[in-house]
């Protein structure tokens, strides 16, 4: 005698003795993050924070749309600039040292001539001194055949 039996199981459960719980998040993604939670004879995304919504969090909230747009613009904006500067500094420096042209060889030397002339205009300031209540000895001079006259030395 040949026993098999085959179950018939109410919606939701599997198995050969009906003792599973289908788990129906077994092929669903929710998206944005959401968590899925199997119920019974259905699934459930859980959305995480208050931007997303819909039956698998696939709708956005506005806020956060334009957020993320702006975000990526000003981090568009950073990229471009910054490779601006770098391709300027890099053309310069190829100009200068491997064509010999410094396009700001011309500025430079204008820096320089007004940096000299400051320079010319301060003259350095000569201090003279007198003596006061000095006592006055007369200087004998002397002439010589040439007609050129000399300071004789005396011993004092």
């Amino acid at each position: 005698m040949n026993r098999t039996f085959e179950c018939l199981c109410q919606f939701g459960w599997t198995n050969i003795h009906c003792e599973t719980e289908i788990n129906y998040c077994e092929n669903v993604q929710c998206l944005n993050g959401g968590v899925c939670r199997s119920l019974f004879l259905n699934y459930s995304c859980e959305c995480l924070g208050t931007s997303y919504s819909g039956r698998d969090c696939q709708i956005v909230e506005r806020s956060t749309v334009i957020r993320q747009a702006v975000s990526k613009s000003f981090g568009y904006i950073a990229i471009v600039s910054i490779t601006s500067a770098f391709m300027f500094v890099f053309i310069m420096d190829v100009l200068k040292y491997c064509f010999g042209i410094d396009p700001i060889k011309d500025e430079l030397e204008k820096k320089r001539r007004k940096k000299q002339a400051k320079k010319v205009k301060r003259r350095p300031l000569i201090q003279r001194s007198v003596n006061v209540n000095a006592p006055v000895q007369p200087v004998p001079r002397t002439t010589t055949k040439e007609g050129i006259s000399t300071i004789e030395e005396t011993n004092v």
